[in-house]
C-alpha cells in the first residue's frame, strides 16, 4: 500500500514539475504587444524540444513589419509533454501585429507646398517609385509655375 501511494505521489509530483511554464516574447520593428492576434497555434517539438523547428515569415502575417511574437509552454502544453514523457513537447506561438494604419492628418495647401518644395522630396520619389519620378517632376514644376502666377 505504501509503495502504491509513493508511486502515485511521485507521479503527481512529476506531472506538476514537468508541466512548468516557459515564456519568451520577441518584438519585431516597433512591436505590437496589444495588437490583434493574427496567429495562435501549437508548434511541435520532439525529445524535450531538441527536434523541431518551424520558421514563420513575419512579413506574411504583419505587412507593417511591427509584430510581437510570444512563445510559451502553457500548462496544457507541459501536461501533454509530461504525459508523453517528453517525447512530444509542444509550445504555443502567438503573433500580434500593428495594423499598419496611419492616422488621418489634414494638411493645408501651404503645408503641402512646404513638403513638395523640400529638396529631398523628388529624391525620395525617385528612390521609392522611380517609374513615377517624371510625373512627379512635371507636377512639381506646374505647382511652381502656379505659385509664380
Amino acid at each position: 500500500m505504501k509503495t502504491t501511494m509513493g508511486r502515485v505521489g511521485m507521479s503527481v509530483a512529476l506531472v506538476l514539475v514537468s508541466a512548468g511554464c516557459l515564456e519568451h516574447t520577441y518584438n519585431v520593428g516597433a512591436g505590437a504587444p496589444v495588437g490583434p492576434k493574427v496567429y495562435d497555434e501549437w508548434h511541435n517539438h520532439w525529445l524535450g524540444g531538441l527536434i523541431g523547428e518551424r520558421t514563420l515569415d513575419i512579413e506574411e502575417y504583419c505587412p507593417s513589419g511591427n509584430a510581437t511574437i510570444h512563445n510559451e509552454q502553457s500548462f496544457l502544453n507541459g501536461l501533454v509533454a509530461a504525459l508523453t514523457s517528453g517525447i512530444y513537447t509542444p509550445t504555443t506561438v502567438t503573433i500580434r501585429c500593428d495594423d499598419g494604419e496611419n492616422a488621418d492628418v489634414e494638411l493645408g495647401q501651404s503645408e503641402v507646398m512646404t513638403i513638395l518644395e523640400a529638396p529631398a522630396f523628388l529624391d525620395r520619389v525617385e528612390e521609392v517609385v522611380p517609374a513615377r519620378f517624371q510625373e512627379a517632376e512635371l507636377a512639381f514644376r506646374a505647382l511652381q509655375q502656379d505659385d509664380q502666377d
